[in-house]
């Protein structure tokens, strides 16, 4: 049995791709691109800027956001072993917000921390402040160092 050479294959070789390749191939190194240098920006930028932490369970705090948070694909990590996992990524949002638990002004000075989370609780956040409520009470559910924790987010009773 003959075989049929290939003459697309030839002509790939001599001439290298066809222009809509090599569109698509730089489209996607500019997406790359894009997102390293919002990384590193993103990352230079957080350098000194402090994070809203609760430390154990029912642990709660009055939270006023300032505004619309930043967004940024990370590396997903496995929750036991905290190593990445290649090829997988996950969608983080960072809220800027100031803690007014002992206070209740939501004029506080300064720079806001950040409040980092997921795409569950960001959904519910982000639906109080589409309904122009800036200050949530948030309280934790489940022990520290938990894989399981929730987090109550709601408009303070009080």
């Amino acid at each position: 049995m003959q075989t049929i050479p290939d003459k697309s294959k030839e002509i790939q070789q001599k001439y290298g791709f066809d222009e809509q390749t090599k569109l698509q191939a730089k489209s996607l190194l500019d997406e790359i691109y894009r997102k390293q240098q919002s990384m590193y920006q993103n990352t230079e930028s957080k350098g000194n800027t402090e994070y809203i932490k609760f430390g154990s369970d029912k642990d709660r705090k009055v939270l006023s956001f300032t505004g619309i948070p930043d967004k940024e694909e990370v590396p997903a990590k496995d929750y036991e072993t905290r190593l990445e996992i290649p090829g997988k990524y996950v969608t983080r949002y960072y809220f800027p917000c100031y803690d007014i638990t002992a206070t209740r002004n939501p004029d506080n000075s300064g720079s806001p921390a950040i409040w980092e989370r997921g795409t569950k609780d960001a959904r519910t956040i982000l639906h109080f402040l589409s309904k122009g409520v800036n200050v949530l009470e948030v309280i934790r559910h489940g022990s520290p160092g938990s894989v399981n924790t929730t987090y109550q987010i709601n408009p303070p009773l009080d």
